[in-house]
């Protein structure tokens, strides 16, 4: 259970990982009939928790096993289905306003053949040996998980129906299934899938490939206009953020990064901001010299937000720039228009561009640039982390929570294994929780504290430390015939490049088209 008091798995699940978890430390691999047999077994119910292994992830990316299978079942979703009726899904991946945890249950829901009044969305733990790749960008969390959710929905009601056919002595094809029951049209009986969860949990799984799809004409949900399921939580103001986990003994911090990018403490103010009202401590770190993980900088420890602000505003940083970057718009600028006259090689021709420009009865031309851009998403950068036991849990919004373990865990200088995240919804991410940079630096606060730490962000830091949307620059030139229409335009794009091996700080690349007309 987090610390918000929510998304606790419920018992069922609970019983089943831990029996997976010993079998796991025995050196015993389950098979998808003993697995289901353990979780059906936990509480008196039907729960599709279906484990995805390495020939499970193989599988789902279309490679094979060791033994040359490539058709390993891999739902990648947890269905529980409770005797009282109640349906149960997991959301997998991180939900920051694109409102992936309503529509990824609603895939499974769909097939399932379930209300989605019965449905109880939980916000899955962070493990990709379960659930598979879990991560908001690109937008990629439809085209990833359709299919295997739907799979781990039609396995679900495949078994639920064979579960009514056999309890009632009739054949499976005799039955369907629809708004969570079973029905048996010619005698006219019907039970709910609550009363049919605990014999569907002794019945074996079916084979992906006789799975049976519903045919989109036969959809009830997709499609349909579904209220976000955070929404009457997000209205009222229930706990839902980082700003809102709250844990024992736990402390409040702030940290402080130079200005410049690269730039390093050469000394701060320490003393007196330890001096202030509600500060505990105030230190320095040195970081490791990734922009992604952990640059240099200073933290501030308070026993409120409100302290820990006040205290930033008073801290006072001498930063040695030295090894800092000393680039501006302006030189890029300049650096671009001196590239945009190298004509180079251009990227794509179609047509004769030169020559109709040349012919052209007129031509245009314009020297355009936009800058880098914030993502500014309303929420600033924000996690609580604890440091305890040689491990590290976090309550985090991040975008890439899978990818970020590994990031951490070498940080802290300890196992991947003893990195725990719990998912949190997001105010927003438009591709900044891509990077974990603020996880790295609460981690390495808390480890210094031995307490749990909220870390936040000020607008202003999140502006001057975002990773931005990168800027660029375009010259076009285009030509017109006598009666003014386009005949021919070139565009040569420069943009930067992150390849230490270029010499150029910025690249060019070019776009010759021509146009012609009746």
């Amino acid at each position: 259970m987090n610390a918000l008091g929510e998304n606790q798995l419920p018992e069922i699940v609970v019983a089943a990982e831990r029996a997976l978890e010993r079998q796991r430390r025995a050196g015993v691999r389950l098979g998808r009939r003993r697995f289901l047999k353990l979780t059906g077994l936990a509480g008196g119910g039907l729960a599709i928790a279906f484990y995805l292994g390495a020939g499970g992830r193989r599988a789902a990316a279309g490679e094979a096993d060791e033994a040359g299978n490539g058709d390993v079942f891999a739902p990648n979703a947890f269905v529980q289905i409770r005797t009282d009726g109640r349906v149960i899904i997991f959301a997998k991946n991180p939900e920051v306003g694109q409102g992936v945890k309503t529509m990824l249950p609603m895939i499974v829901a769909e097939e399932l053949s379930v209300d989605w009044e019965q449905v109880q969305v939980v916000q899955s733990e962070i493990d990709e040996a379960r659930f598979g790749p879990q991560f908001a960008g690109g937008s990629m969390s439809t085209p990833m998980n359709w299919d295997r959710l739907r799979q781990a929905g039609a396995t679900a009601r495949h078994m639920l129906v064979a579960a009514a056919a056999a309890a009632w002595g009739v054949p499976a094809e005799a039955c369907r299934a629809a708004a969570g029951s079973v029905h048996h049209d010619a005698s006219g009986r019907s039970a709910t899938y609550g009363e049919l969860a605990s014999l569907a949990a002794q019945q074996p799984v079916p084979p992906v490939e006789s799975l049976v799809f519903k045919k989109r004409a036969d959809y009830t949900l997709l499609g349909r206009w579904v209220p976000g399921v955070d929404n009457p939580d997000l209205v009222r103001g229930r706990p839902l953020f980082a700003s809102d986990v709250r844990l024992p003994g736990m402390l409040h911090a702030v940290y402080q990064k130079c200005p410049s990018f690269g730039g390093g403490v050469r000394s701060a103010n320490l003393d007196e901001i330890r001096a202030r009202p509600g500060v505990r401590d105030a230190f320095v770190v040195e970081g490791n010299g990734k922009p992604e993980e952990l640059m240099p900088g200073v933290a501030i420890l308070a026993e409120s937000t409100w302290a820990a602000f006040q205290a930033l505003k008073a801290l006072r940083v001498q930063w040695d720039e030295s090894t800092a970057a000393n680039d501006s718009w302006d030189g890029f600028t300049a650096r671009a228009r001196e590239l945009v006259r190298d004509e180079g090689a251009p990227v794509k021709t179609a047509g004769d561009a030169d020559k109709a420009l040349a012919d052209a009865a007129k031509t245009v031309e314009a020297f355009y640039e936009y800058p880098f851009i914030a993502h500014a998403n309303m929420e600033p950068q924000s996690c609580v982390a604890w440091f305890r036991d040689g491990g590290v849990e976090f309550w985090t919004p991040s975008q890439t929570p899978g990818g970020s373990i590994g990031m951490i865990a070498g940080v802290l200088g300890i196992p991947k294994e003893r990195v725990r995240l719990h998912q949190l919804r997001g105010g927003g991410g438009f591709g900044r929780r891509l990077m974990n940079d603020y996880m790295a630096e609460a981690a390495v606060i808390s480890r210094r504290v031995g307490a749990p730490v909220k870390l936040f962000w000020t607008r202003e830091q999140d502006m001057a430390h975002d990773f931005y949307r990168v800027g660029g620059f375009h010259a076009l030139k285009g030509g017109l015939d006598a009666e003014g229409r386009l005949i021919a335009w070139r565009d040569h794009f420069v943009t930067f490049t992150s390849d230490p091996e270029r010499k150029r700080t910025v690249r060019g690349g070019g776009l010759n088209a021509q146009f012609p007309h009746e």
